[in-house]
């Protein structure tokens, strides 16, 4: 079955639902999902055992909706400390569902092969950036920004924790920089709800929530919630 058609990035401020158990994936419809989000994410290194013995089948169901794939590398946030090779195979295995793939900033040079296959298939990447610890100074992020454009990225996703009030109006100011290439951007922490929201109505490209119980970063809404806010909000810009 060919990929849903999808424009990236969109004119409009796009909500990614995510899905943090393997029972709200396997309960999911593709009419439950556009209640909720414009994009859902998979987490392969979430599911990885699961794929080990359903393979494909774990999303299947969800085809006709436009799925987001991430392998995400143990230093950047996730649970399992999988290897390139592995997190490689997964992200391969999901390329002929994927409306979008994540692929860490960091690991761009030594995915180079990967980023090929997938910008032959016609299909966007995303180079994400995660600071569990602080917001890196604004230097920092706009190196990452010119990497993740030099690599061939369609956006740069840059998420960060926030410690205090200049740290939400600094990733504000960085969200409405122009750095080339479409950003999306989000706190952590006690801030990150309102930074998410801030952030959007700034122009974040995608805005990422939980689908089911269960959060995949700290301070996240669920996406419903954050879809219904950013509806009622204005863009500054």
């Amino acid at each position: 079955m060919p990929r849903p058609q999808f424009t990236f990035p969109n004119p409009t401020a796009l909500v990614v639902g995510s899905f943090g158990d393997a029972e709200s994936l396997a309960s999911a419809t593709p009419e439950s999902l556009a209640d909720q989000c414009d994009i859902a994410e998979v987490r392969l290194d979430l599911f990885h055992t699961e794929f080990s013995t359903q393979g494909t089948r774990l999303w299947q169901h969800l085809t006709q909706f436009p799925l987001l794939f991430t392998a995400r590398c143990h230093s950047e946030g996730s649970p399992f400390d999988l290897d390139s090779e592995t997190r490689e195979e997964l992200i391969r295995a999901a390329l002929p569902d994927a409306a979008i793939i994540d692929i860490e900033a960091r690991n761009a040079d030594s995915m180079s092969e990967l980023i090929s296959e997938i910008s032959s298939q016609g299909v966007p990447w995303i180079a994400s950036y995660h600071d569990f610890g602080k917001l890196p100074p604004p230097e920092e992020l706009a190196a990452n920004a010119r990497n993740a454009k030099q690599a061939g990225a369609s956006a740069f996703k840059a998420a960060a924790q926030l410690r205090t009030m200049d740290d939400l109006t600094a990733l504000a100011h960085f969200q409405i920089s122009d750095q080339g290439i479409p950003l999306s951007t989000m706190g952590m922490g006690a801030l990150a709800p309102v930074s998410r929201l801030l952030c959007a109505q700034a122009g974040s490209v995608l805005n990422y929530g939980f689908i089911g119980k269960k959060a995949t970063a700290p301070g996240q809404w669920s996406a419903r919630q954050l879809r219904e806010s950013i509806r009622s909000l204005s863009p500054l810009t």
